[in-house]
């Protein structure tokens, strides 16, 4: 096989495939997107937080900087 016959059957293939999409544009018609409605409807599995990690986030971390105030003295306080 030389390069000009793979090139030949490149381009016959990729033929093939324009005719074939435009028979189907001509029996579907062209694609349309989601009504709001029908996009309302699907539901997308997304990764949750882990329990030890959420206990982390919700609890301890919350009352670790909720803590209360911390009065720190300026160094205009420390010459007085």
């Amino acid at each position: 096989m030389t390069k000009q016959d793979a090139l030949d059957g490149m381009q016959k293939a990729k033929d093939e495939r324009v005719l074939r999409n435009k028979e189907i544009l001509k029996t579907y018609g062209h694609s349309k997107g989601f009504t709001q409605k029908q996009w309302n409807m699907v539901e997308i599995k997304v990764k949750g937080a882990g329990t030890k990690g959420k206990n982390h986030s919700h609890t301890k971390l919350w009352n670790y900087n909720n803590s209360g105030v911390k009065i720190y003295k300026t160094s205009t306080d420390l010459f007085r």
